[in-house]
């Protein structure tokens, strides 16, 4: 049965907590305690949900909040996430929407359960094209973290980093002090998603940025191994994927650079463009192996920007014969 948008709009909310932090921070620890979540999805949860209070009214409190919801606002709000954030940063949201609505309902905050109205927006495997960032937006980001700044170190070292060997936001994040063989000249990320390890050798251009970051700008009194940490007190490391993305974001902004319709603006633009560079030059298998994947076919979407491969699979073009 479909239930009308006014029979679910007609809430008896509970005793709701009096501020929208505080009702973040109480669904957060309901994540900790009931469904034992690990530290990551929570902060995940709580950076999706922040983004969708920030789009409703400020000035509401959470029980006019509750009143206010419904079935079409949520789902306009999910048609309405912009397309700038990329599939899985959508998919992050509708998880996100889905587990605060259904946590709001258990607490007796509305009176029915809204994550129902959660849309499911669907993409086939492989149906677009990967578009990266340009390799002259990435110079124009290097070139605005030479500031003098501790920021600005740590900034460029994150950009040199993912932009060189074109690895997750998460690799980055999680990348530590001793994942780092200075004498070997490697480098090695973790695996992430199911996908292997992934070592590289420590290019001159990313060796130097770490070192200057590590030896200039990082508060080495912080407890704490992983090498990127926040560049204000207290100092720690990143909790999300948004820390980095912000940075990309920012600098973009400082730039003023606006990248076309498509094109990440988080750290996945530099894996997509990784990839294509390597694409036509090395097997498909050394490209997958150097991205961390698993499985071959997760690298298969690559093979749609080596245009040369693809004009030679094409059949030539039917002449009428008159």
């Amino acid at each position: 049965m479909v239930t009308s948008d006014t029979e679910l709009r007609s809430v008896e909310p509970g005793e709701a907590p009096a501020t929208q932090l505080e009702l973040v921070d109480e669904h957060a620890a309901y994540g900790y305690r009931v469904r034992n979540l690990a530290d990551a999805t929570v902060n995940e949860l709580r950076l999706y949900v922040n983004r969708f209070l920030e789009a409703q009214p400020s000035s509401l409190s959470p029980t006019e909040l509750f009143a206010s919801l419904s079935p079409k606002g949520i789902q306009r709000f999910v048609f309405e996430y912009p397309d700038s954030y990329g599939p899985d940063s959508r998919r992050w949201m509708q998880r996100a929407l889905r587990s605060f609505l259904k946590f709001c309902h258990s607490r007796g905050y509305v009176s029915h359960d809204l994550s129902i109205a959660v849309p499911g927006c669907c993409s086939r495997r492989l149906s677009s094209v990967p578009r990266g960032i340009d390799d002259e937006t990435v110079r124009l980001l290097l070139e605005s973290t030479d500031d003098g700044s501790s920021t600005g170190v740590r900034d460029r070292a994150v950009i040199q980093l993912i932009a060189t060997y074109g690895v997750r936001g998460i690799q980055a994040r999680q990348l530590r002090l001793d994942d780092i063989d200075w004498r070997a000249d490697l480098v090695r990320f973790s695996a992430v998603k199911g996908g292997m390890a992934v070592v590289q050798h420590l290019t001159p251009k990313v060796g130097n940025s770490l070192l200057a970051y590590i030896q200039e700008a990082r508060p080495n009194t912080a407890p704490y191994s992983e090498v990127f940490l926040t560049s204000r007190p207290p100092f720690r490391p990143f909790r999300s994927s948004s820390g980095f993305s912000s940075i990309i974001s920012r600098r973009l902004r400082q730039i003023g650079v606006e990248l076309p319709e498509g094109v990440s603006r988080g750290t996945h633009s530099f894996r997509h463009s990784f990839a294509s560079r390597m694409v036509g030059k090395v097997p498909l298998k050394h490209i997958a192996d150097m991205l961390g994947h698993r499985d071959l076919s997760s690298a298969y979407i690559y093979t749609k920007v080596d245009f040369e491969a693809l004009s030679q699979a094409a059949l030539p073009w039917p002449v009428e014969v008159v």
